[in-house]
């Protein structure tokens, strides 16, 4: 039940991520401390922030509405957001002067992980 709404969730989160990466790169990509400083840098960020997030958020929005992939929806989440977390907390150890931002999503990645894991659980011993 509550699966597709939190796929859903995620879809809309990284469609529009992703759409405002591409809309306003230089505010976004500054929001974040990179600086695009040539026509490379900025094709890497469009790619990255802007077109995978967009992809991102275009699967979970498909694993949200398409009967059967919920599993799938469920699996890229808790992997993501597992992996963002880990690779995130190992930053606020190793590096100093981070901006909020950081925090920000210190918090929600972990958050994100738990959430999508604990789903992933109810389907998987759902359907077992």
């Amino acid at each position: 039940m509550w699966t597709p709404w939190f796929l859903a969730f995620n879809g809309v989160l990284y469609v529009a991520l992703g759409a405002w990466c591409t809309l306003a790169p230089s505010k976004t990509a500054a929001a974040i401390g990179f600086g695009l400083t040539n026509n490379s840098a900025r094709s890497e960020y469009l790619t990255v922030y802007g077109g995978l997030e967009v992809g991102m958020g275009l699967f979970f929005l498909l694993c949200a509405w398409r009967t059967g992939m919920g599993e799938a929806g469920l699996w890229f989440a808790t992997l993501s957001y597992g992996v963002l977390a880990v690779y995130r907390l190992t930053t606020l150890v190793t590096l100093s002067d981070l901006s909020a931002f950081i925090y920000t999503v210190a918090v929600f990645e972990p958050l994100m992980a738990v959430v999508s894991a604990l789903l992933l659980w109810r389907h998987t011993a759902g359907s077992a």
